[in-house]
């Protein structure tokens, strides 16, 4: 059914509050908020659906082609090519081979920091971006 305003009202001081705690978590741990919220999820046995982390990784081979290529024994492409669909699923195999357990938490701050470093966001986008990302963490 609908909710009422109160019900409205003190889900907002609520949320508020929440906010509040992974803002003051994160100046903390130096962790961005979005991180703090996925790890608390995890640590929960919840998780964040709708990452396809093989795009982050596609993302993430382009800057570092020469690395990832060397997982394989391979070298980047003498015109600066992309490498094949194959090569590239060979390559984020042995990624997730050398990160286990981490692997998308890397592949995420990755996306994050390249996502930070070219926003020109305000800090009220910002936090109107952790309200749209919290939204979806209640609806679980």
């Amino acid at each position: 059914g609908r909710r009422s305003a109160e019900l409205n009202a003190a889900l907002d001081v609520g949320f508020a509050a929440v906010e509040q705690c992974f803002l003051n978590l994160s100046t903390s741990t130096t962790f961005p908020v979005s991180q703090l919220i996925n790890l608390f999820l995890k640590s929960r046995g919840r998780t964040m659906n709708g990452t396809n982390y093989w795009n982050l990784y596609a993302n993430y081979f382009k800057e570092h082609i020469q690395t990832e290529l060397a997982r394989i024994g391979r070298e980047a492409p003498a015109g600066g090519g992309t490498p094949s669909a194959t090569v590239r699923t060979q390559c984020y195999d042995k990624f997730k081979e050398a990160y286990p357990d981490s692997y998308q938490d890397l592949l995420s701050m990755h996306e994050e920091a390249a996502l930070l470093g070219s926003s020109t966001q305000t800090i009220a986008q910002r936090g109107q971006g952790f309200q749209k990302h919290y939204q979806r963490v209640i609806q679980i």
